[in-house]
C-alpha cells in the first residue's frame, strides 16, 4: 500500500511541479509563496515519493536489483521505465541545485519531461492503481500536457516578445 500511494502521489506531484513551471504567476497566486519555492517544493515531495516506491518494493521483495535499470528489450525497458527515470528525476534535480555554477543546466533540467514520460509508460504497463479506465486517462492526458509543456517551452526558447 505504501508503495502504491508514493508512486500515485509522487506522480502527481511531479506533474504539478512541470506544470507549475508553465504557469509561474498562477502559482504564486495560489501557492501565496514565490513561484520558485512552490515549484521546488512540488518537486521534493515528488522526488521523496518516487524515491519511497521503489524502495518499499525492494524492503518487501528483499531485492535491491529493483534499482537497476533495464535498457532492452524496449517494451521492457517501458514497462520498467520507472527505474531509469528515477535517476533521470535525481540528475535533473541535482544540476538544478547547482544551477548557479552550471551555464546551460536547463537543458539537463529538461531530462524531467523525459523521465516523466516514462514514469507515464511505467505506470500504463504495470501501474497497478491504472488498471482502471479513469486512471489511464488521466495519465494520458497528464503525459500530453507535460508533452505541450516541453514544446512550447522549447519553441518559446530565446524567442522574446516586445510590446
Amino acid at each position: 500500500m505504501i508503495a502504491r500511494f508514493a508512486a500515485t502521489f509522487g506522480y502527481l506531484a511531479i506533474f504539478l511541479s512541470i506544470l507549475s513551471s508553465e504557469y509561474m504567476a498562477k502559482m504564486r497566486k495560489i501557492s501565496g509563496m514565490p513561484f520558485l519555492r512552490a515549484h521546488h517544493n512540488l518537486a521534493r515531495i515528488g522526488v521523496l515519493l518516487i524515491l519511497i516506491h521503489p524502495l518499499s518494493l525492494a524492503l518487501q521483495a528483499q531485492d535491491f536489483t529493483i534499482f537497476l535499470p533495464v535498457l532492452y528489450p524496449v517494451e521492457t525497458f517501458l514497462a520498467l521505465g520507472g527505474r531509469t527515470a528515477l535517476y533521470l528525476f535525481l540528475l535533473a534535480a541535482g544540476i538544478a541545485l547547482y544551477r548557479k555554477k552550471y551555464r546551460n543546466w536547463k537543458k539537463v533540467h529538461y531530462l524531467n519531461y523525459l523521465a516523466f514520460l516514462l514514469v507515464s509508460a511505467h505506470a500504463l504497463m504495470i501501474g497497478s492503481d491504472f488498471k482502471q479506465d479513469i486512471m489511464r486517462i488521466i495519465a494520458i492526458i497528464m503525459a500530453v500536457t507535460v508533452t505541450g509543456i516541453f514544446i512550447h517551452k522549447r519553441i518559446g526558447v530565446g524567442k522574446k516578445i516586445y510590446k
